[in-house]
């Protein structure tokens, strides 16, 4: 019987396959805002706080969107509270404080959504 020898190879063009993602469910703990870049493109701001245990510590993740229909999709129909699942591209920037200490910062932009479960509506004079 043939039965082929994989051989797994690595070299300096493998750059172009590496990736980071990330993938949330939790929910939606902050308001949604929209930001338009100097080159006039628009972009949206959120946070999600995921608890992976029961009694652990609650992860709170700073998101970005730049997705025209997710980010319209998202200001038209999610509200904070909502249960998500996220999945998003992932990098790391380091800095430097005023103090000479390096800080390092996780970046999050937001590649595919899935609403979950929708938060709930605010409650209004009116609605009463």
């Amino acid at each position: 019987m043939f039965r082929p020898v994989f051989q797994r190879g690595f070299h300096a063009t493998s750059r172009k396959l590496d990736l980071s993602k990330m993938t949330i469910v939790g929910r939606i703990g902050s308001e949604l805002t929209e930001y338009t870049s100097q080159n006039n493109n628009r972009y949206l701001k959120y946070s999600v706080a995921s608890q992976p245990r029961r009694e652990g510590q609650t992860n709170w993740f700073n998101l970005t969107v730049f997705n025209d229909a997710q980010i319209n999709f998202l200001t038209q129909y999610v509200r904070k509270g909502a249960l998500v699942y996220v999945e998003a591209d992932a990098s790391n920037y380091t800095f430097e404080r005023e103090d000479g200490s390096r800080g390092t910062i996780l970046n999050l932009v937001q590649r595919d959504f899935n609403l979950l479960k929708n938060g709930r509506a605010e409650v209004t004079e009116e609605s009463q």
